[in-house]
C-alpha cells in the first residue's frame, strides 16, 4: 500500500527533490537544484557552486560555519535559526541560498533506549547493547526533520555518535498495536560530513507487540530492501 507522506513532504520536499535529480547518488548539490535548506544542528550540507574566479560569501545572521573551495561550498549547522547565505561571483552576479537550522535530538531531550536491534540498515543486524558507539533514541511529537509535529508522531534515530553515520525513522499513527502507520520517511547519512538522504516507505507496518513492552516495525520501499526495527514501546 502506498502511504501518504503529504505532511512531511512539506518539509524535505527540497532534499528529495534534490536527490530525485541526482538519482540517489551522493554527489555536492548542483546550485541550479536547490537553494533551500533544512538542516538540524551538526548536520552538513555540500553545495556546488557557479564556475567563477572567486567568490564573496556573507550570512545575515551566524547560525552556519561555511568553507568555500573552488565552486564547492560546505555548510554547517552550529545553532537553531534561519539565515540567507550570498554569493557573489566575479561577474557581478549573486546567488542566495536559505538555511532554516532546527534543533538535534540531544537538544530536544530524547529518551536513549539500551536494547532496540535494527536489521539491513548495514549488513548485519545491530543489537544497540553490543555495537560500540551506537545511541538510540526515541523523540515523539518530532517528525523527521525536527520539528515539532502532533502526538501521534514519533522519530526514532540510530546513530554512531563517534563518526555521525546515521538512521533516522519518522511515522505517524498508533504505535501501540499492531497495524499500518502513516508518513514513513527514513533519513540516512554514511558520516557527518555528508548530506542527510531522505527516502518515503512505501509501507510501515507494527507486526508485533508483545509482553515485554518489544514492537517490530517493517519499513518497506520501492528499490531497497525492508528495514525491521525492534524496540520499547514509548
Amino acid at each position: 500500500m502506498i502511504m501518504n507522506a503529504t505532511k512531511y513532504l512539506r518539509y524535505i520536499v527540497t532534499p528529495l527533490i534534490a536527490l530525485l535529480l541526482l538519482c540517489g547518488c551522493r554527489e555536492e548539490q548542483e546550485e541550479t537544484q536547490i537553494t533551500e535548506f533544512t538542516l538540524r544542528v551538526d548536520e552538513s550540507v555540500s553545495i556546488k557552486l557557479p564556475q567563477s574566479n572567486a567568490y564573496t560569501l556573507t550570512a545575515d545572521n551566524p547560525i552556519i560555519d561555511y568553507v568555500q573551495s573552488g565552486s564547492r561550498l560546505d555548510v554547517t549547522a552550529i545553532k537553531e535559526g534561519k539565515t540567507t547565505l550570498t554569493v557573489m561571483l566575479d561577474s557581478g552576479e549573486s546567488r542566495s541560498y536559505t538555511f532554516t537550522v532546527t534543533a538535534n535530538a540531544s537538544q530536544i531531550g530524547f529518551t536513549i533506549i539500551s536494547t532496540p536491534r535494527v536489521e539491513s540498515w548495514v549488513g548485519s543486524s545491530l543489537k544497540t547493547e553490543q555495537t560500540a558507539g551506537l545511541q538510540v533514541s526515541c523523540e515523539p511529537g518530532v517528525d523527521i526533520t525536527g520539528a515539532s509535529a502532533d502526538s501521534s508522531t514519533r522519530t526514532y534515530t540510530f546513530i554512531y555518535t563517534e563518526t555521525g553515520k546515521l538512521l533516522r525513522f519518522s511515522a505517524q499513527g498508533d504505535f501501540t498495536q499492531k497495524g499500518s502507520l502513516n508518513n514513513g520517511v527514513i533519513a540516512t547519512r554514511e558520516n557527518r560530513n555528508e548530506p542527510i538522504q531522505y527516502e518515503t516507505c512505501t509501507a510501515v507496518t507494527i507486526e508485533k507487540v508483545n509482553s515485554e513492552g518489544k514492537i517490530w516495525f517493517t519499513l518497506q520501499f520501492a528499490d531497497r530492501s525492508d528495514i525491521r526495527i525492534v524496540t520499547e514501546v514509548f
